[in-house]
């Protein structure tokens, strides 16, 4: 494996999160042109709430998982700038900026 490597729990969430956002822009564009909500309108948007709901709760263990999984390999974890910054798992300390 690399010497560095970056992890984001956050990257997970917004991926299986975006769906919802993309539907709601276009709905709301399709709603300002048409002046009537998209056909199917309130499954869709379940269905999109389930997938986000679902990241979200699945974030925190594959967050820990793969913390575990690193670290057991050998990796050591660097600092972090804030709370919201990407954990960076180096083989040695010397490589943390």
């Amino acid at each position: 494996m690399k010497d560095e490597i970056t992890f984001s729990a956050s990257i997970f969430m917004c991926f299986f999160g975006s769906p919802l956002i993309l539907y709601a822009l276009s709905g709301s564009v399709f709603f300002f042109i048409f002046d009537r909500l998209p056909r199917h309108n309130m499954i869709v948007v379940r269905h999109l709430m389930r997938l986000a709901v679902a990241s979200i709760l699945f974030s925190l263990p594959v967050s820990l998982y793969v913390n575990y999984k690193l670290k057991h390999d050998g990796y050591f974890t660097c600092d972090k700038i804030s709370w919201m910054s990407p954990t960076t798992y180096v083989k040695d300390l010397s490589l943390c900026r």
